[in-house]
């Protein structure tokens, strides 16, 4: 429960949290009334949330979600039909157009890790991780063929990690290090050049780069586009910022002749300037030193390249016609949500 409070609201779980999580009877630590990514996508226009899973969620949030299936997390001998439950139910809601928000919670691999320690040894850990594979594989797929979900992020992600011996709640690295992925055929472009596999560095867990939980939450609003949860603490992750670059590249197309390299002169920003020039001073107005750093190394300070890229949100409203008419591909769709 811990876990999954830092996850939906970006906040740091107390002392309580964790005491309440053994409590099953528990429904004094509802996060029904706060404020988390759940409540935003509900909130939307259609808003419809689903789940299967861990019947954690249905603790947590009891009257958040239009179907759900449940199931408990404390019988740790169960290694197949925790999973089974939540699969069987999966083709049906991939085929589902009614819905903005799916919770899937498998238990079978900390049930497996709990009982024989979470390494490859277990004649169970890579038979379900095969059978996991398989489940991302076929959302993958669904993702990338069904017309209804080409706008759909697929994030996998663990709540905890385990020591050798199969347990959790300290703070050991194999305990605090669980993985985070985000998958989109959409962020394909941004991933070129990025070498996978890679191997840990110095024996610990860290592949790519570290992040808190309470990151996640902001993250997913950023790149959904509802508003980050009111008791947040996290920051959005560095996905953002290939984004911004991204963005940054089609302003360059569209508007040839106009530079976005921070060096808009100021008596050019008027408001009876230019779309193009508008839009140049809108980005360059708080980023000289970003942009320098970004288009003569091609590295920026990840906090200063998300000042940049929301930069235009916060300004004037800027109309999506400012994008040419060529605008067609992901990247410049993004653009055009951007100056919206």
């Amino acid at each position: 429960m811990p876990r999954i409070k830092a996850i939906t609201t970006g906040s740091v779980p107390s002392f309580l949290d964790v005491i309440l999580n053994f409590a099953e009877s528990d429904r004094t630590s509802s996060l029904e009334t706060q404020d988390t990514w759940l409540a935003q996508l509900k909130a939307k226009r259609d808003g419809r949330l689903v789940l299967y899973g861990d019947d954690t969620w249905l603790k947590l949030f009891p009257t958040t979600f239009s179907r759900a299936d449940g199931t408990s997390s404390f019988f740790v001998s169960d290694f197949t039909e925790v999973d089974d439950n939540v699969t069987r139910n999966l083709p049906a809601e991939l085929n589902n157009r009614d819905w903005n928000g799916m919770i899937l919670h498998y238990l079978g691999l900390d049930h497996i890790g709990h009982k024989s320690g979470p390494n490859r040894y277990s004649p169970h850990m890579i038979p379900k991780q095969a059978e996991m594979d398989g489940v991302v594989r076929t959302i993958y797929h669904a993702i990338e063929e069904q017309g209804h979900l080409r706008s759909t992020m697929l994030v996998l992600c663990g709540d905890h990690g385990m020591n050798d011996a199969g347990n959790h709640g300290g703070s050991s690295a194999g305990e605090t290090s669980p993985a985070l992925i985000f998958i989109s055929p959409k962020l394909r472009s941004i991933s070129e050049g990025v070498r996978q596999p890679v191997a840990a560095r110095n024996g610990t867990f860290e592949y790519y780069e570290r992040v808190e939980q309470s990151d996640v939450a902001p993250t997913l609003a950023a790149l959904l586009g509802f508003p980050v949860p009111r008791n947040n603490l996290g920051d959005t992750i560095d996905i953002l910022d290939q984004n911004a670059k991204q963005v940054l590249a089609v302003l360059q197309e569209t508007f040839p002749g106009i530079p976005f390299d921070g060096r808009m002169p100021a008596d050019a920003c008027t408001e009876n300037s230019s779309d193009g020039i508008r839009l140049a001073c809108l980005w360059s107005c708080k980023a000289t030193s970003a942009h320098d750093e970004l288009l003569n190394n091609g590295n920026i300070d990840g906090a200063a390249l998300r000042t940049v890229c929301l930069l235009p949100v916060s300004g004037q409203r800027t109309n999506q016609t400012l994008v040419s008419k060529r605008s067609t591909t992901h990247d410049e769709q993004n653009c055009q949500q951007l100056l919206d």
